[in-house]
């Protein structure tokens, strides 16, 4: 038997229903694969009219994975490159001693000339070293507000995900979540939180998401207008 689908502009969702769903959900995946979730009484024309008003956040979300999966020019790491972090732009300088192959002194990132073959390691480890104790202050500061707290912090790679959590209680935010603004960091790191006490996007999932920050809304649009193009300036690659 066939699945269901659903056609909105040009775009094929295959739409899987459940007896015990109280709620629609939409998802795209990792490929690019849309579905929707729903509750299994739900009719066409109300599924149809609820979907299309996702329509906007749908092609936002495969922008995204287009433009990161898009093949961009590796950094050369030479001196005068910017790269970025908590939302601000800092250039490199090569230097020709220090002690650390990759150094930050608050103005420019500095890298050991000897080092710049294997650069693209050295800033990955940069930001997991330096974001895991920022990434904790902040969900600290958020984690009362949005009324979860974490087991464990991590920050490591996680393919086009900013940020997951598992039903153990860990959070892990993506390194490379770590050189957006500072406000759509803790947009991700509220949005984890949230999925801690509520494992779907549900009524309860967004109203803790819309105390901790009342302007959330703005935050996910901001989040997936600039995300593609802003993680690829300095993107440490390789």
């Amino acid at each position: 038997m066939s699945p269901e689908t659903l056609t909105l502009d040009e775009l094929v969702f295959e739409v899987r229903r459940s007896d015990r769903r109280r709620t629609l959900e939409v998802s795209v995946g990792r490929q690019g694969e849309l579905r929707v979730y729903a509750p299994a009484l739900t009719g066409t024309d109300e599924l149809a009219a609820w979907v299309g008003r996702k329509l906007l956040w749908v092609h936002q979300k495969l922008a995204l994975k287009q433009d990161m999966a898009t093949p961009a020019m590796p950094p050369d790491f030479a001196t005068g490159e910017v790269f970025s972090y908590l939302g601000r732009s800092y250039r490199l300088k090569l230097v020709d001693r220090q002690r650390r192959a990759l150094d930050f002194d608050g103005d420019s990132f500095l890298l050991r000339r000897e080092a710049r073959e294997r650069a693209a390691q050295h800033f990955r480890a940069w930001y997991r070293r330096h974001g895991l104790p920022w990434v904790r202050d902040r969900i600290e500061l958020l984690a009362p507000r949005v009324g979860a707290s974490p087991r464990e912090v991590v920050v490591r790679d996680l393919g086009y995900r900013w940020g997951s959590c598992s039903r153990s209680g860990r959070i892990a935010i993506h390194w490379k979540t770590l050189q957006l603004p500072v406000r759509l960091i803790d947009y991700v790191i509220v949005h984890e939180l949230a999925h801690l006490a509520e494992a779907r996007h549900s009524g309860e999932f967004w109203a803790r998401v819309e105390r901790a920050l009342p302007d959330w809304a703005e935050r996910r649009e901001e989040l997936a207008g600039i995300a593609g193009s802003y993680l690829r300036v300095g993107e440490p690659r390789g």
